[in-house]
């Protein structure tokens, strides 16, 4: 493996989440400082999606048919142009809940595309059986940026105004979208171009591929639900945080970066729980991310409640990481853009669903009814993990690991 590429490759994953985790502390805090009414943070984590369910089919098949380091660069660019204009209203004092929201469709948006354009391009770019490493590194490569650009984003939050710190996330995500540039490689389109369908047809092939391999559904629903329980935790963890808790901005820095925590762990310790998982691997997962659930719903202690964030970290990161590898491995290289936008499509589907719905609970009966619900979906996930692992084909890929 080329270890130039790998290490930008994680300095892009870094410096990307680090600029993410210290824009949504910084935001969703004082959205609710702000508001104090959770209602607008559950339309915060849903609106973020709504652009995805139309964009990310249309973003599978760009990836497929173009650059992916052009791609990111791109994304990277239309986040840095929308974290100005977002901090030119806070410097002029146009601030607006809405206005946020508007902002963060933006940046969910340039994210959407983003992601599938680099996991596309480490499938390209590094051969198939370092998949599961790459991945895993990289997994530990976000959460630690997540980890880095929490607690700052929490510290920040009590020292420095928001549109001093929202220059501190544009530099970050200038850094990122530089790193990802500097990879090299042959592009595959480079060698190997296919002009012969049209865009229509290929996004329609993306369909039929999926429905030829039900394998597929049976990782999309886990992924969804490993996606749905990590973005609705951070989403109300200012809220659990402010209203449940009773504690300050600098406790929720911490609180989420011991979230983060856990994902570095999953991350360094994931090729040896994928060897003793093998093909349970989305139970177990699934069991720990329910655990720290059932922690976080019924207690009012702080330091219970970091384990359980902590659990959660642990859990949602095993199977975000571990199980893209999966999916990633059981996919044709011709179809990995488009299945990685239909699988982040059907991730936003849930978030968009459940955000609002989610924000009333919150509201009306307190923000721990939110992870309660989270609660009684994983539990259900591990049921439907435990019958996916009976499927020849998963334990085929899983074995070997």
């Amino acid at each position: 493996m080329n270890k130039t590429n790998i290490r930008k490759l994680m300095g892009g994953y870094f410096l990307y989440e680090s600029g993410r985790a210290m824009y949504f502390v910084l935001i969703t805090w004082f959205l609710y400082q702000w508001t104090e009414d959770a209602l607008y943070t559950g339309l915060f984590v849903s609106f973020g999606f709504i652009p995805g369910l139309f964009s990310n089919v249309i973003f599978g098949v760009l990836v497929d048919r173009s650059n992916r380091k052009k791609l990111a660069r791109l994304a990277g660019m239309i986040s840095i142009i929308c974290l100005v204009l977002l901090t030119g209203t806070f410097v002029g004092g146009f601030e607006h809940p809405w206005l946020m929201i508007t902002a963060h469709m933006i940046m969910q948006t340039a994210g959407s595309l983003f992601r599938p354009s680099l996991q596309a391009l480490v499938a390209e770019v590094f051969p198939r059986d370092s998949l599961p490493r790459i991945f895993s590194w990289s997994g530990s490569a976000t959460v630690t940026g997540s980890l880095t650009g929490a607690a700052a984003g929490g510290v920040l939050a009590g020292l420095l105004s928001v549109e001093t710190s929202l220059l501190i996330v544009i530099s970050l995500y200038a850094g990122a979208t530089a790193t990802i540039q500097m990879i090299r490689y042959t592009p595959v389109e480079v060698k190997n171009r296919r002009n012969s369908s049209s865009f229509w047809d290929e996004m329609k092939e993306g369909f039929v591929y999926v429905h030829q391999n039900q394998m597929l559904y049976g990782l999309f629903v886990m992924l969804m639900l490993g996606q749905l329980t990590f973005h609705t935790t951070l989403g109300f963890l200012s809220v659990y945080t402010s209203s449940h808790l009773k504690q300050t901005a600098l406790i929720y820095g911490m609180l989420d970066s011991t979230f983060s925590i856990g994902g570095i762990l999953a991350g360094l310790i994931g090729t040896w729980w994928w060897a003793k998982c093998q093909n349970r691997i989305g139970v177990w997962s699934l069991l720990l991310t329910a655990t720290g659930l059932a922690i976080v719903s019924f207690t009012t202690l702080v330091p219970l409640a970091f384990l359980g964030f902590l659990l959660i970290g642990l859990g949602t990161s095993f199977v975000r990481a571990l199980l893209q590898s999966v999916q990633q491995m059981a996919t044709d290289s011709r179809f990995h853009g488009r299945m990685s936008s239909l699988r982040m499509l059907c991730n936003q589907t849930s978030v968009v669903v459940t955000g609002p719905l989610f924000g009333v609970l919150a509201s009306s009966y307190g923000a721990p009814v939110v992870f309660l619900c989270l609660l009684l979906l994983v539990t259900g996930g591990v049921i439907w993990a435990h019958i996916q692992s009976k499927r020849p084909a998963f334990q085929q890929i899983t074995r070997p690991a």
